[in-house]
């Protein structure tokens, strides 16, 4: 299996910008037969006869709703779409001192405003992050939840924070840039990513990845009773057949309903790289099948 040193060297830049964990991953794998075990749970009844096609989608950290461009006519035809931008990116106005908890209780509210019942919540990068905060706050209120790339918890050391905010004090640009340009092997992809990066308020930016620093779900997860979906680019679950320990060590490990899927030959903006293959993956999961 990847060792620590191996695992940092390759992931440390774009793992910590886009608030994906940098776990102190041990040596040895889980065994094959070990698995997150679920625990039956009561879902609510469906309300209105709506809800089951309400999908929302939430973009990442530093990206805009551009993002599900590419995915959304592969989605339309199951979901009615809602795409919820994060403050001081793309076009939304910014807040003052935007965090995970503040945008929550924003999207909580832009949910009401659109008179969405039940849906199911999916989220990016930071967006998994309010997804699944969203799901703790307000467990009777949404179907399902999806997060891509996104864990419970930030495992950063206090030295790499550290480090991550001196940078975005001294050279914002340059440091914001540098980390986008390697989300994808794509190049088209990657000068996406730079140009939403660089065009996100950069008080909204630095504001809401600080607040990820002490972010950390993990105490709520035994408790939750909303059925969770974890997929996971090639950064996230680098090699195939230890997603459960990476699961584990990212701190899904307490998780009661809980699903996960690899995306196979895809980088953190897999919406993009392989869209049609990531919807397929949203529509078996939420229709109730089985994921293979």
């Amino acid at each position: 299996m990847t060792n620590l040193a191996t695992l940092r060297a390759g992931l440390a830049a774009l793992l910590l910008l886009l608030c994906l964990p940098l776990a102190a991953l041990a040596q040895d794998a889980l065994d094959d037969d070990e698995v997150i075990p679920p625990e039956p749970t009561e879902q609510p009844e469906w309300l209105e006869g709506r809800g089951e096609n309400e999908l929302v989608l939430i973009h990442g950290l530093g990206a805009s709703n551009e993002i599900w461009d590419r995915i959304k006519g592969y989605l339309g035809g199951t979901f009615q779409l809602h795409l919820y931008e994060l403050h001081g990116h793309g076009t939304k106005p910014p807040l003052d001192n935007p965090t995970i908890s503040s945008e929550t209780a924003a999207l909580r509210a832009w949910i009401q405003d659109q008179g969405l019942i039940y849906p199911t919540i999916a989220g990016h990068g930071l967006g998994g992050m309010i997804a699944m905060q969203y799901a703790a706050d307000y467990p009777a209120e949404i179907q399902r939840v999806v997060v891509m790339d996104a864990a419970p918890r930030q495992l950063a050391s206090q030295e790499e924070k550290d480090q991550v905010t001196k940078s975005l004090v001294e050279d914002y640009d340059r440091f914001v840039a540098s980390r986008y340009l390697m989300m994808s092997n794509d190049d088209s992809i990657n000068e996406k990513a730079i140009d939403w990066a660089l065009r996100t308020d950069s008080a909204s930016f630095t504001s809401l990845l600080l607040s990820s620093f002490t972010w950390d779900l993990t105490a709520e997860l035994p408790n939750q009773s909303v059925p969770m979906l974890v997929i996971g680019s090639l950064a996230f679950f680098p090699e195939s057949g230890y997603e459960r320990h990476y699961l584990e060590e990212y701190g899904f490990g307490t998780a009661r309903i809980l699903n996960y899927k690899r995306m196979e030959n895809a980088g953190h903006y897999m919406m993009l790289e392989n869209p049609s293959y990531l919807a397929s993956v949203f529509i078996v999961w939420i229709r109730g099948e089985e994921l293979r």
